[in-house]
C-alpha cells in the first residue's frame, strides 16, 4: 500500500472531517510517518475556520492497534517528546471537537488515541486493551478521567 493512503482525511461542505486510519491487513497499526501524519492533519484541522468536528475512525477490523512492532525501532529513536509531532498532544490541543469512532480493537497507543478523543462511539464489538505493561511502559494518560466522565452515558 502506498503510505500516502495509510491516513485518508475526507472532508464535507458541513465542515464534518473524517480521518481514516487505513492499514486493515495490520489493524491499522502505526509508522513514525503516520504518527507524524496524523498529528499535523490534528494540528491543522484545528486552525481550519470551515472545519466543525473531526471524526476519527480505523479501517476493517480495528480501530488502531498502536504502534508498528515491525518499525517500532523509528518510532522511537530521537525526540519522541517532540509536541509538534506528538499525535495525542496534538489531539488534546486541538480546538475542534474529536469524535473517535471505533468499529473494533484499540489497543496500547491505538487505546490511548481513543481517550485523546473528546467522545467515543464504540461499535458492539469494540474492544479496549492497555498493553503498556508488557513492553515495561507506564501509562495511565486520561484513563481515570475517561472511566469517571463515560459512566453515565452508557446506553444499554
Amino acid at each position: 500500500m502506498d503510505p500516502a493512503d495509510s491516513i485518508l482525511v475526507a472532508g464535507d461542505p458541513n465542515g464534518i472531517v473524517t480521518i481514516t486510519i487505513n492499514r486493515p491487513k495490520s489493524l491499522n497499526s502505526l509508522t513514525r510517518a503516520m504518527l507524524v501524519r496524523l498529528a499535523r492533519e490534528f494540528s491543522a484541522l484545528g486552525r481550519d475556520e470551515s472545519t466543525k468536528v473531526i471524526i476519527l475512525t480505523g479501517s476493517g477490523r480495528a480501530f488502531c492497534s498502536g504502534i508498528d512492532l515491525t518499525a517500532a525501532e523509528d518510532v522511537f529513536k530521537g525526540d519522541v517528546k517532540d509536541v509538534e509531532t506528538d499525535l495525542v498532544a496534538q489531539m488534546e490541543r486541538c480546538r475542534k471537537p474529536i469524535i473517535g469512532a471505533v468499529n473494533g480493537f484499540a489497543v496500547t497507543g491505538g487505546f490511548e488515541i481513543a481517550l485523546a478523543c473528546d467522545i467515543l462511539v464504540a461499535s458492539k464489538g469494540a474492544m479496549f486493551m492497555d498493553t503498556h505493561a508488557v513492553w515495561d511502559i507506564s501509562f495511565m494518560g486520561s484513563f481515570p478521567e475517561a472511566v469517571a466522565a463515560s459512566r453515565g452515558e452508557q446506553s444499554p
